[in-house]
């Protein structure tokens, strides 16, 4: 197991980079905005009361706001970081499903996402690997069914009498060979 998950280590922090950004970007500013409504109204209310009743507290308040500055920054700070990493845990399973998607299209049915343990999106993993299962088996089965019709057209072209006909016969059984061949199963 040590060795799936070391071939599961994202290299990049940036993934996705459009999309991730984006989200860091919206959970920031929904940070910031909350943060600085509630955290402005009690800093309004609490430096009001403390100027009315204490006004020779002035220069404790500016000491008060330098470290609340810092503090503030600080804490924007930690809130990208969290933003970044949270962000990360969606950014690579999205990449994994687009990169999982081209496979499917191009044919190969044996392809299956694997995520790693803990990333999001897990039911979806489950989801697209039973669409892949479903389309694969679909896809035998008809495969196996072109190759029966193969043979019995290849059956029928040798006892054909006439040579156009066999001939025809001959292209059918070409075509149907090739019906299936371009999906991997």
């Amino acid at each position: 197991m040590p060795d799936e998950d070391q071939r599961f280590q994202r290299k990049t922090v940036l993934v996705k980079r459009s999309l991730q950004l984006k989200y860091i970007g919206m959970v920031f500013l929904s940070v910031l905005v909350a943060s600085m409504i509630v955290g402005g109204d009690v800093y309004y209310s609490l430096m009001r009361v403390m100027l009315t009743e204490c006004p020779s507290v002035t220069d404790r308040i500016t000491q008060f706001n330098t470290v609340l500055l810092v503090k503030v920054g600080l804490y924007l700070a930690l809130m990208l970081l969290i933003s970044l990493y949270v962000s990360h845990r969606f950014a690579g399973p999205i990449f994994r499903f687009e990169k999982s998607c081209q496979s499917l299209s191009s044919g190969d049915l044996t392809h299956r996402v694997s995520l790693r343990t803990g990333d999001e999106l897990m039911e979806l993993q489950e989801e697209f690997n039973g669409m892949a299962a479903a389309l694969q088996a679909l896809v035998q089965k008809d495969r196996n069914l072109a190759v029966r019709l193969s043979e019995r057209v290849d059956e029928i072209a040798k006892r054909a009498v006439d040579a156009g006909v066999r001939e025809d016969l001959k292209s059918l059984k070409v075509e149907l060979d090739h019906l299936t061949k371009s999906f991997k199963v």
